[in-house]
């Protein structure tokens, strides 16, 4: 029976090829946004959750401004920290801090000497403690007797025309180049210049400023635990809370709310697109019903029931409906793959990493199927309830 409906709403779609077609794209459009806002928010969690399995679940980062607080981002926001107390804490096994700032930056030889201001970042020589993924292209990583010596984000060689090697000037005093950080070796600092925290105070005269701790979870502690114990240290050494401690999972659960929060919000902006379609196909499906009249009469005066004629025109408008909906989740998808692809070839950054979710086809088919034969649902009815005189004798 299903077989004969869908070849009878194959065949009267076939004869109104571009009211239907009309129809059919009204359902594309949304489903098209639908699928590619979802899929893309599905491609920045996966990016998000590698990134943090990367740095690995043992980490606790500690910043300043509480969670309701006056964090105003790592260029602005600095504090003392005692990493000695940090260190002291039980199942913490490694301490290490980081300086941002923003420095006046001079390289290259004259007459093409390029200056301007770049991201410095003041690192402890026992970073590597606790980035493992931290990884040089060239040279190497500056050592706890070094001082005056710099690695340089992956972007830098080219904007300033240096290497390794040579010498940059940072705020008026001359650094060793004695490395190149890896595309993404920490993070998405590619354009920074890295140097010891120490030498960074020295030049800034922001000796024992930090704008962030990281902290290294020991074996066979949970990081959560260790992180409530940091807490409660840090506040009675203090005597406030003027800092935020988090773990690893905890930053990925609040990034991860913050793409949910997004999604939810352009899925809804998507979703009025596909309420216009359903309307497209309601109107359809009516104007179906008035041309069709006689035909509903005939099939009725031959033993034809108020179900089939109903079910007749409710797999009709489904069927337009899933088609609409199979050519914009492929549309959707493609648009997901084009996006990755640019951002990794030209912005050169993984904020988007592409897999296709076999639950997002399904649902998104099965939602345009739905969302066809509700559409339709109105006219269906108004189809079935026709009396076969009346229908026989319309013009």
């Amino acid at each position: 029976m299903i077989k004969d409906y869908l070849g009878l709403a194959v065949r009267s779609m076939s004869h109104r090829q571009k009211r239907s077609w009309l129809t059919i794209i009204g359902i594309l459009i949304g489903i098209t946004a639908v699928v590619a806002l979802v899929s893309l928010g599905q491609s920045m969690q996966r990016a998000v959750n590698k990134q943090f399995q990367q740095f690995g679940y043992n980490l606790i980062t500690i910043y300043p401004g509480g969670l309701r607080g006056s964090y105003r981002g790592p260029y602005s926001a600095t504090f003392e920290l005692d990493t000695d107390l940090i260190a002291s804490v039980d199942g913490v096994e490694a301490v290490e801090a980081m300086l941002y700032k923003s420095a006046y930056i001079r390289g290259g030889e004259p007459p093409d000497e390029i200056e301007g201001f770049l991201p410095v970042v003041g690192l402890s020589p026992g970073i590597t403690k606790v980035f493992s993924q931290f990884k040089l292209e060239q040279g190497r990583f500056f050592t706890e007797t070094d001082h005056y010596t710099a690695i340089l984000g992956q972007s830098v060689p080219k904007d300033l025309g240096i290497g390794v090697g040579e010498q940059v000037e940072i705020e008026g005093q001359a650094f060793e180049v004695v490395g190149l950080l890896a595309e993404s070796g920490l993070g998405n600092n590619n354009s920074g210049i890295f140097i010891p925290l120490e030498a960074l105070w020295e030049i800034l005269g922001d000796r024992g400023k930090v704008s962030m701790v990281w902290a290294k979870v020991g074996q066979g502690y949970d990081a959560e635990v260790v992180a409530e114990r940091l807490k409660a240290g840090l506040k009675e050494a203090r005597g406030k809370e003027d800092f935020t401690v988090q773990t690893i999972e905890d930053l990925q659960k609040l990034i991860g709310q913050a793409i949910g929060i997004l999604q939810a919000f352009l899925g809804g902006i998507a979703g009025i697109s596909l309420l216009v379609g359903g309307i497209g196909v309601m109107n359809t499906m009516y104007t179906a019903v008035l041309e069709r009249t006689r035909e509903i009469g005939v099939m009725k005066a031959v033993g034809a029931k108020d179900s089939h004629i109903m079910w007749l025109f409710l797999i009709e408008s489904g069927f337009m409906g899933l088609v609409g909906g199979a050519i914009g989740t492929a549309l959707g998808l493609g648009m997901d793959i084009l996006a990755v692809v640019i951002t990794k070839r030209f912005i050169q950054t993984n904020v988007l990493e592409f897999g296709i979710s076999a639950w997002l086809v399904i649902g998104a088919l099965a939602f345009s199927f739905v969302i066809g034969a509700l559409s339709g649902l109105l006219p269906a009815r108004s189809a079935a309830k026709l009396k076969p005189v009346e229908a026989l004798r319309y013009e």
